[in-house]
């Protein structure tokens, strides 16, 4: 009966529950055999269902089952079409698969495709769409290779820019742009001698290389001669003849450059000095201009490394009380802390040049009232005169960007004022409102030279004036007529209620003179240098100015 069963079972397919019914059998040669072929075709069964889930790591059956021969076969043969295949996506030759019919031909096709493939993606990587001519990487590339097999001779690489493209595709349309690329690159590319590369760098920028030159003449004639011709084609863009427009610059192997990169970068310094001097010509590069313009450029970046880092410090120096020798405060004067500026009209200098100025007052500012808010307790009664660049800032608004504690500020500093663009009127109401609005005093700088004249003294009616060295030095040996304006300008100033301030005071000689002539407060090396710390008079400068005082203003 449970051989029956096991019979009925196998018939379905239900190998399992036939082995079992074999095995629990009457004992007897058929019944063993049963159970064998049983185990087999299970065997059979689960190898083929690995297969079928794409399982190629499963081990087959033993080499005594013959049911799964012809599943051993294809096991083998899909093990080889799938190493094949992972070949070819890793960019191995692949030979043609022919042991498995259409799905080796399937194989073969998809291998064909992947290599063209990868063929047409380096293409692409190395080549520009529109033009089909070199990009800038391989045209770099090429032009390293050919230097190192071929170094003893001569090459020139010229860089052109195409001035009128703008012009085209916007009178004629992109598509005529497009065009007339291709009509430039064209010319180009029939200016050939011995190896030639050619390449769009950008968008209107073309690149240049030939190798194989006796000398540099001849290989800059060749740079010459491409040029001409360029600019000699005319190209018909909807009916009109429009001239090919390009400014070129040129660098020569080996004179100017022993590699291709660096090649390349002369040549092209050579076409940005050709747009900035003379359009529509070539121009061969120099180094000499090359060092200028680098030395240039290293500078507008330090001064944007001072910028960013904020590399400045103030010195102070005293600014001293005529009267009584007290120290009425300190000018804050700026110092850059990196070696590539020679002085602070160095940095201002290079930032006007740049249009940076309003950077750099802020960066001042942001400093100084930091410094202040954090040194307050030494200063005490003490001012700190800071010379402001513009009148930028020189309102709320932009003063409380600057610090949160902007007012408390401001009441320890004398702004000085050194203008040179702001219309009079304008300027005189700023002070006048931002004085009201801060509590705080206004010192006109440097008066008697440039900008700070007689008209500004009277429309900003500044707290302080300070009189520029140009009147103090050797004041004492000066001419009556000088001593007399001086003297009409001291009358002036207490007339007013202004304070006067002599800079630049270096020698006793000089002390002695501005006391005789009555000036409210001095600053100068004899009384003091800029220092980083704020340090007292001497004792000796302090006793001088209280006998001076006593000798010329005894009643006083």
């Amino acid at each position: 009966m449970q051989k029956d069963r096991g019979l009925d079972k196998l018939l379905h397919g239900q190998y399992d529950e036939a082995l079992e019914a074999f095995c629990q059998s009457s004992a007897s040669p058929q019944a063993e055999k049963l159970c064998l072929l049983t185990k087999s075709l299970t065997e059979t069964k689960n190898y083929a269902a690995e297969l079928a889930k794409g399982n190629l790591s499963v081990s087959p059956p033993a080499s005594s089952n013959a049911f799964a021969a012809e599943l051993k076969t294809l096991h083998m043969n899909l093990r080889r079409l799938s190493r094949q295949m992972l070949m070819a996506t890793a960019g191995y030759p692949a030979f043609p698969a022919d042991y498995m019919g259409e799905l080796s031909d399937g194989l073969d096709f998809v291998m064909s495709q992947a290599t063209t493939l990868k063929r047409r993606a380096e293409y692409d990587k190395s080549h520009d769409s529109e033009t089909g001519l070199l990009n800038r990487k391989a045209f770099v590339r090429s032009v390293r290779g050919i230097l190192q097999e071929q170094p003893d001779r001569v090459g020139i690489l010229f860089c052109c820019e195409l001035d009128n493209i703008k012009y085209i595709n916007d009178a004629y349309g992109y598509d005529n742009g497009d065009l007339y690329l291709n009509r430039v690159a064209e010319v180009l590319a029939a200016c050939a001698y011995g190896t030639n590369f050619l390449a769009r760098m950008a968008g209107n920028e073309f690149a240049v290389y030939a190798h194989g030159f006796n000398s540099e003449s001849d290989a800059f004639g060749f740079a010459q001669g491409c040029m001409k011709t360029l600019l000699n084609t005319r190209i018909v863009l909807r009916s009109d003849e429009v001239w090919i427009r390009a400014s070129s610059g040129a660098a020569v192997y080996p004179h100017d450059a022993l590699e291709g990169d660096i090649l390349m970068n002369c040549a092209y310094h050579a076409q940005l000095e050709v747009k900035s001097r003379n359009r529509g010509t070539l121009m061969r590069f120099s180094p000499e201009i090359y060092r200028t313009k680098a030395n240039t450029l290293g500078r507008q970046e330090k001064l944007n490394e001072l910028l960013d880092g904020k590399l400045l410090r103030f010195a102070f120096q005293p600014i001293v009380n005529l009267r009584n020798a007290h120290i009425l405060g300190y000018e804050a004067l700026m110092r850059p802390t990196i070696p590539d500026f020679s002085s602070p009209l160095d940095v201002l200098a290079l930032a006007e040049n740049q249009s940076k100025l309003f950077q750099l007052e802020k960066v001042t500012f942001e400093i100084i009232f930091e410094w202040i808010h954090s040194h307050k307790h030494l200063l005490a009664n003490k001012k700190i005169f800071f010379n402001t660049i513009s009148t930028r800032f020189l309102n709320l608004a932009e003063l409380r960007e600057i610090h949160p504690q902007c007012k408390a500020i401001c009441k320890k500093i004398v702004f000085e004022i050194l203008e040179t663009a702001t219309v009079e009127s304008s300027l005189a109401q700023q002070v006048k409102d931002f004085r009201t609005e801060m509590s705080t005093q206004v010192a006109l700088d440097d008066f008697g030279c440039g900008h700070s004249n007689i008209l500004r003294l009277i429309n900003l009616s500044p707290d302080i004036l300070k009189i520029d060295r140009f009147f103090i030095k050797s004041i004492h040996d000066t001419s009556p007529s000088q001593k007399e304006l001086l003297s009409g300008l001291l009358n002036y100033c207490r007339a007013k209620g202004i304070l006067t301030l002599a800079e630049g005071v270096e020698t006793s000689d000089e002390l002695a003179s501005v006391i005789r002539m009555g000036f409210d407060y001095a600053q100068g090396f004899y009384l003091g240098r800029p220092e980083k710390n704020l340090n007292e008079l001497e004792e000796t400068v302090r006793t001088e100015i209280l006998d001076f005082h006593q000798k010329f203003h005894p009643h006083k």
